[in-house]
């Protein structure tokens, strides 16, 4: 959707990542699809998030003159990251970052309009889960867990809560029950079994994880993941994919 709006020339992606074990894993896949889709991978910038000089990385990230900027960053260098963009003048089309701060609303509450046009790569808040996609078990559980949450924290239910509770209930209700013992090997065992489709859990997912000596091992295959857009000042909205959008997907213009 996005190709169209987009210069008729080969897009430069540069990365920018916090450099620790979350970093270098998220910087890593992402790197690899990017190559993967033979895009144009124009540099990787890692950076200590205590000590690093902000203004001096974006001056090192725009002399690979990016189009597109991927950040893998947590809330404190992610909004640092993005004020040294802005204070630069840094010219990018577009720019996505990870779960840990692109997609906080602590991250636009800080930024305001400088988080305009930015994606997230993330799962869906309880909020904006598509129900018409649910199985009617996931609808009825995804309102009860949104309802005792609200109840006790006075709020809607976050993307990390509603994924943990959608796997505590993959967990209790299908795993365990078709094992035949509980210890930790009969339960693996079970875990590898179970086969739930898209749409079984509250979130939206799906239960098949990768088996031992896959390349995705332990990783769920029928996870659902969602593209947040902030489409104005301290708004967001799920944009990708469209089956599970709640706002059609557009190429805003980024504060630079």
């Amino acid at each position: 959707e996005v190709g169209p709006k987009l210069p008729r020339r080969p897009l430069r992606y540069a990365i920018a990542y916090v450099d620790d074990a979350y970093g270098r894993a998220v910087s890593g896949g992402a790197g690899a699809e990017l190559r993967r889709g033979g895009q144009v991978m124009a540099g990787a910038f890692p950076y200590d998030p205590h000590a690093a000089d902000f203004l001096a990385l974006v001056t090192r990230i725009a002399a690979v003159r990016p189009d597109v900027l991927v950040v893998v960053a947590y809330i404190e260098d992610g909004v640092a990251l993005r004020k040294a963009t802005i204070a630069a003048h840094l010219p990018l089309l577009a720019s996505i970052g990870t779960s840990s701060s692109y997609c906080m609303p602590a991250f636009g509450d800080r930024l305001g309009p400088g988080a305009v046009g930015l994606f997230a790569s993330d799962k869906p808040d309880a909020a904006d889960v598509r129900t018409d996609t649910l199985r009617p078990q996931a609808r009825a559980a995804l309102a009860w867990a949104a309802g005792r949450y609200r109840a006790l924290y006075r709020d809607d239910m976050s993307a990390p809560a509603l994924s943990g509770f959608a796997n505590t209930y993959a967990l209790l209700v299908d795993v365990l029950p078709a094992a035949h013992a509980l210890t930790p090997a009969a339960v693996a065992r079970a875990a590898l079994l179970v086969k739930l489709p898209t749409g079984s859990l509250a979130n939206g997912s799906g239960l098949d994880l990768g088996p031992p000596g896959a390349v995705d091992a332990g990783e769920n295959r029928r996870a659902v993941s969602v593209i947040w857009e902030w489409v104005a000042p301290r708004t967001r909205a799920v944009v990708w994919p469209p089956a599970y959008a709640t706002r059609p997907l557009s190429v805003l213009p980024i504060e630079q």
